[in-house]
């Protein structure tokens, strides 16, 4: 009896250690067939996540706070789609200035291109090109568009570039590899056949992914056969999180500027710009008549309503003092029409 359960037991433990390694075996086979591919889906659904995030603040800055943001989707390798339940009305700096801020172009190689298309006449209403080897294309800077129904457009050439630069370097770097490549084709003739059938399948991911499905199966029943426990295979699930560096408040964008209208600030990089009850009140107004002009009596009686007699000396002091806080973006502007009132506009330089 002592001799059996001897046997048994190194039995058990000789089929506990194989069917393990078969698992083991199996499970190096997928993750490195994927490996990849999943890399590639992450970065995708980074990019995605973030251009969701700027149609969101597109419609903030509308004034849009119920309409939804549907699904971004990759059109084709590196071009994402980025379209809204409702009609949509936007100011081209601030597209502009959305995508500068959320998608930097010392993150992307060659850069990206953003272009506005119009559902119904299936054209490119606007459009510009942010690039790190050529000067970027901003046209039409101060303009916006009417309320219609938009669709976003924005591809980036090179989007997964970078992974395929760095299997190649790998590739080259492999003096295993570099040998392989000097063998003579001479010395393959004979069973020139049979490797290009082996080759076949182990660069076939879907081959691999049925070998290491059998070898998990059989490694499994070994064990299940032997043991009678459940076996729980661990899984680890990559949970992609997209932190933005800086995480920018709500608001609209004014030339170069964030309006932050709930903390009557101007936000400029890192640059923190305090506005007071009077500069708030006056460039909110501006802001929402951006480029037209507003008189003066307007201005008076919607700033100083019920604070008594007020005069237009008060206005232009206050004026003043928002133009020097503004002045740290040279193209934004605010002009006086003599004698008839103010508008907030960009001029180029």
């Amino acid at each position: 009896m002592g001799v059996n359960s001897s046997f048994s037991l190194l039995n058990n433990r000789f089929v506990a250690v194989y069917g393990s390694a078969f698992v083991m075996v199996a499970v190096l086979f997928f993750a490195s067939s994927f490996t990849k591919r999943t890399d590639r889906d992450l970065r995708a659904k980074e990019i995605n996540l973030i251009i969701r995030e700027m149609g969101h603040r597109l419609l903030l800055q509308a004034g849009d706070r119920t309409s939804r943001v549907l699904p971004v989707t990759e059109t084709k390798e590196g071009t994402f789609l980025l379209t809204f339940e409702k009609e949509l009305v936007f100011n081209n700096d601030s597209l502009m200035v959305l995508s500068q801020t959320l998608l930097p172009k010392t993150q992307f190689p060659s850069g990206y291109t953003v272009t506005v298309h119009d559902c119904l006449k299936a054209g490119i209403v606007y459009g510009f090109q942010v690039s790190n080897t050529s000067p970027d294309v901003l046209p039409c800077k101060g303009r916006g568009q009417l309320p219609g129904c938009y669709t976003i457009e924005i591809t980036f050439p090179d989007l997964y570039k970078n992974d395929e630069n760095v299997e190649r370097k790998q590739a080259d770097n492999d003096p295993l590899s570099t040998e392989n490549k000097s063998i003579k084709i001479d010395r393959l003739e004979p069973s020139q056949k049979d490797n290009d059938f082996k080759m076949g399948i182990f660069d076939n991911p879907f081959l691999i992914m049925v070998f290491s499905a059998i070898l998990v199966l059989l490694g499994i029943t070994f064990l299940i056969g032997r043991f009678w426990k459940n076996v729980t295979p661990a899984l680890v699930q990559h949970q992609s999180q997209v932190i933005l560096a800086d995480s920018l408040p709500e608001g609209s964008v004014i030339g170069k500027f964030l309006f932050d209208a709930k903390g009557q600030r101007l936000l400029l990089g890192t640059e923190v710009i305090s506005l007071t009850d009077k500069e708030y009140k006056i460039l909110e107004l501006l802001n929402k008549n951006f480029g037209e002009l507003i008189p003066r009596e307007t201005l008076m009686q919607e700033i100083w309503l019920n604070e008594g007699v007020i005069t237009g000396r008060s206005l232009d002091m206050f004026v003043s003092k928002l133009r020097k806080k503004l002045s740290r973006d040279p193209e934004l502007r605010i002009t006086n029409v003599h004698g008839k009132g103010y508008k907030l506009e960009i001029t180029e330089m």
